[in-house]
């Protein structure tokens, strides 16, 4: 069961194209994922369309305001059958599987491109950077092999992890795919995965290290995210 989820101002910031690309394809990919936010996000969506269409301090009829051509459009839209609730049960079609050191991974439908990444390797962590930087966050795909961890870190900025497949292990909380991690500089911690797992991840500054050999790469951070 998904155990973390975006918040709902994120999600009325995404309906409202407010996000960062690298933070819109991540809540994209979680609603894929996880049917509650789908539904919670197609809410905040008509919200929207109805304060578009009739502003609170100035309501006015659509049909003094449309011309034909598009009064008729509209109710043509609105005519379209709504999908039942069997139809939203079905299991969300995927794409391509993402193959990485003996595991397969499906991709939600909005990172389907990136099904075949050049890897960055450095022991049991494989990164790839994706080109979807914009407004200083940048996103990246992780894969860290069974029994591989993320030396003890914090956060000079935000960090968002949107597991994608496998597990991860954080303090006393097991995440599995679908679950929407947010960490920021008020988080220290050193995530593992017992079984190996597939992340996208967004942040917008390096990390800072924090224990052990593993701060003589502060120096470098900033090419690591």
């Amino acid at each position: 069961m998904i155990k973390t989820h975006p918040t709902e101002l994120m999600l009325r910031a995404f309906a409202a194209d407010e996000l960062p690309l690298p933070l819109a394809v991540g809540v994209s990919a979680h609603c894929e994922l996880c049917l509650d936010c789908a539904a919670r996000l197609k809410g905040c969506e008509e919200e929207l369309a109805r304060q578009y269409l009739e502003p609170a301090d100035q309501p006015v009829a659509i049909s003094e305001t449309m011309p034909l051509e598009l009064d008729a459009m509209l109710a043509g839209i609105l005519q379209q059958p709504v999908a039942s609730l069997a139809e939203l049960g079905q299991p969300v079609r995927l794409a391509p599987e993402l193959r990485v050191a003996g595991q397969s991974y499906h991709l939600p439908r909005v990172l389907a491109r990136h099904h075949a990444p050049k890897w960055r390797h450095i022991g049991a962590i494989r990164q790839h950077s994706l080109p979807l930087d914009e407004m200083g966050a940048r996103a990246s795909l992780l894969h860290i092999e069974a029994g591989g961890y993320i030396p003890e870190h914090t956060h000079k900025g935000y960090e968002l992890t949107l597991l994608l497949g496998g597990t991860i292990e954080d303090g006393d909380t097991r995440y599995q795919a679908g679950d929407f991690i947010w960490r920021d500089a008020s988080h220290a911690h050193s995530p593992h995965t017992p079984d190996g797992c597939l992340c996208y991840t967004v942040q917008d500054a390096p990390v800072q290290f924090t224990k052990g050999l593993s701060r003589l790469l502060n120096g470098i951070s900033h090419r690591l995210y």
